[in-house]
């Protein structure tokens, strides 16, 4: 959806129902899609479909009328690009092409309403009462047909909308009205209901075909333009109801850009500022539409301004302060508009009208322009006198006489009726009173059942909370055991205390420093021995490591720098390792036998060393002789 003020809202995945009912809500301008035959499946559907949309609201293919044009060329000839093979960016697509009065409005109904007042319900089959009951249904149905039939003979005064009517009379009053009116349905002040016995249904005229109405071939509304000049150019487009149609704010925006922009959504009647006189770039840009000034008399107060703006909101002063000055024209020309709209038949636009008088045509003149004159002659009655007889003026006599009884006796009937009507007053007043004491005590039970119900809620809840902390102090008192016990093999003495270090890297190392200092003479644990080579081995080196212990397979060169800096290193498949966290600790007589090992492995590995050495020496002096070197 593709607001006045160009915010985009997505929707994906929704049914025709929650379409219908989302249109209901948001009242949109226009329904945009791509084709019609993806919404319904034949004409039928589609007229059932529209029947079902809010007034104001049109259909707009956007690929055009009878010749229809892809979506993507047009997306392409209008600057926008999308994938597609995403819903969601083809549905953004169709509405800003719409926006820009790309495609055509679907027309599936004339310019003609039918209004249809009938009976809610059937009187039954038969009964002591059935006539009594006939007659009030028939007389409730002729009420609310004569109701509309003064609705529409006003409408045909005021703005010369003409009507016609079938009625079929029944017993007590009217079966059925029907009113054939020639206007659209959003011109007429009377919506489908049911009242009671009677039920109104106001629909519109199909048409024969679906016809296309190109929306470039529309013609654009006249429009109150407010102008705030400045750094920040504030732009407000209102129609001549007053109604917002564009809100916009923008910095560094050049005058041509206004104009684009104001040409986008309409034609100009006035271009308004705030302040007295009108700056020099706002009446450029009057100029270019040659549209009527509309400064105020002084300078709008800041009081003003925010008064006049603050209907319809605004996000900024700029904005504030265009809105104002078009607001404030609409304020002073509003009586002089409504007058003219009251004036003028129905066939002629009352934007064009407006924009004439404005521009110093009388009303008169300006419907003479818009329309073209047709005399029609006047009818010639012929007024007949009858004379009547004797005999026939005494007929009329006994039957004014026969009517008066029935009048008469109609007038006992209707002041029983009232006594009646009265006492079932009575009876439904202490009914309502019965009820009313019943839903009292009701809805006492209610709230305190709806109470009841939330703290059983709010104590489920507290007990799963509780739950789940004791969950917690139990795994943290297991912990706070586990590390208890390392301490006391520390403080006793029987054990070596270790660090533990997650993996065999510098970064590992330097972040146990970090955290707890690493001191000479400790031992280290490597829970995971890959990923270190002797730069590892150097930093332990000068931290002063008394052994290393590892899990895993450590390098070759991280295992021949151990050996070069003489620092004891073990598997903990060998030598058993107790730790809770970043500590642990080492029995130290396995701890002092390993040592031991590896200093005894370390001096076979030097001695071992010397003698290659010294065999090495003796080859090369050998060597040497023989080539005469020597």
């Amino acid at each position: 959806m593709v607001h006045r003020d160009d915010r985009v809202e997505h929707y994906r995945m929704i049914t025709l129902h929650k379409l219908i009912r989302m249109i209901h809500q948001l009242k949109p301008h226009i329904l945009a899609i791509d084709n019609i035959h993806e919404l319904t499946r034949n004409r039928r559907d589609l007229i059932s479909f529209m029947r079902r949309l809010p007034v104001g609201t049109k259909l707009v293919q956007v690929t055009g009328g009878e010749q229809l044009e892809s979506l993507a060329k047009l997306a392409r000839n209008h600057g926008l690009s999308f994938d597609k093979f995403d819903p969601i960016q083809e549905a953004e697509v169709c509405a800003a092409l719409a926006s820009m009065n790309v495609g055509a409005e679907v027309k599936v109904f004339q310019d003609r309403t039918n209004i249809k007042v009938s009976r809610a319900r059937s009187p039954g089959r038969g009964g002591w009462s059935q006539n009594r009951y006939r007659r009030k249904v028939h007389g409730n149905v002729r009420m609310k047909v004569r109701e509309i039939e003064d609705v529409l003979k006003e409408l045909n005064r005021e703005k010369h909308i003409n009507f016609t009517s079938n009625i079929i009379k029944g017993f007590g009053g009217y079966v059925r009205g029907e009113f054939q009116i020639d206007a659209p349905r959003n011109q007429i002040p009377v919506n489908s209901a049911k009242y009671g016995d009677v039920r109104i249904k106001v629909y519109e005229v199909e048409r024969d075909a679906i016809q296309f109405r190109l929306l470039s071939e529309q013609k654009r509304k006249y429009v109150i333009v407010g102008v705030d000049p400045g750094t920040t150019t504030g732009l407000a487009l209102l129609d001549l109801k007053g109604d917002l149609i564009k809100l916009h704010s923008s910095r560094n925006i050049s005058i041509s850009g206004v104009i684009e922009m104001i040409v986008k959504y309409g034609r100009p009647l006035i271009v308004a500022t705030d302040v007295s006189p009108i700056p020099g770039t706002v009446e450029k840009i009057r100029r270019t539409f040659n549209a009527l000034p509309g400064e105020p008399g002084e300078s709008l107060t800041a009081v003003d301004k925010i008064n006049l703006a603050k209907p319809y909101g605004y996000s900024n002063d700029h904005e504030r302060d265009a809105l104002a000055a078009a607001a404030h024209v609409i304020r002073r020309y509003k009586n002089k508009f409504d007058q003219i709209r009251k004036k003028i038949p129905i066939p002629v636009d009352p934007d064009e009208s407006i924009a004439l008088v404005m521009r110093g045509d009388t009303i008169d003149s300006a419907i003479a322009k818009l329309t073209e004159h047709e005399t029609f002659p006047e009818e010639k009655v012929d007024k007949k006198i009858s004379h009547q007889s004797d005999e026939r003026i005494n007929q009329f006599s006994r039957t004014i006489k026969c009517q008066q009884e029935t009048i008469d006796n109609l007038k006992i009937y209707q002041q029983e009726l009232k006594s009646r009507i009265k006492q079932k007053d009575d009876i439904i007043a202490n009914r309502n009173e019965k009820i009313q004491y019943l839903k009292s005590k009701d809805y006492k039970q209610m709230r305190r059942d709806k109470e009841i119900k939330f703290r059983e809620n709010k104590i489920r809840q507290l007990q799963k909370t509780i739950k789940e902390k004791n969950r917690k102090v139990t795994a943290l008192s297991e912990h706070i055991d586990k590390l208890k016990q390392v301490r006391n093999l520390e403080i006793s003495g029987r054990t070596v205390p270790i660090k533990i270090v997650s993996s065999f890297t510098r970064e590992a190392v330097i972040s146990l420093q970090e955290k707890y200092g690493i001191n000479q003479g400790d031992v280290l644990f490597f829970k995971n021995a890959s990923g270190g080579g002797p730069a590892v081995v150097d930093l332990m080196f000068q931290y002063g490591i008394r052994a290393v212990i590892f899990r895993g397979e450590l390098a070759h060169n991280a295992i021949e720098e151990l050996y070069k800096k003489d620092l004891p290193f073990f598997n903990v498949t060998s030598l058993h390792v107790y730790y809770v966290d970043d500590f642990g600790v080492v029995d130290p007589d396995e701890l002092e036998d390993f040592e031991q090992m590896f200093f005894n492995d370390l001096n076979k590995r030097k001695k071992k060393e010397k003698e290659q050495q010294l065999d090495n020496l003796v080859e090369e002096y050998k060597s040497e002789r023989r080539r005469g070197v020597v």
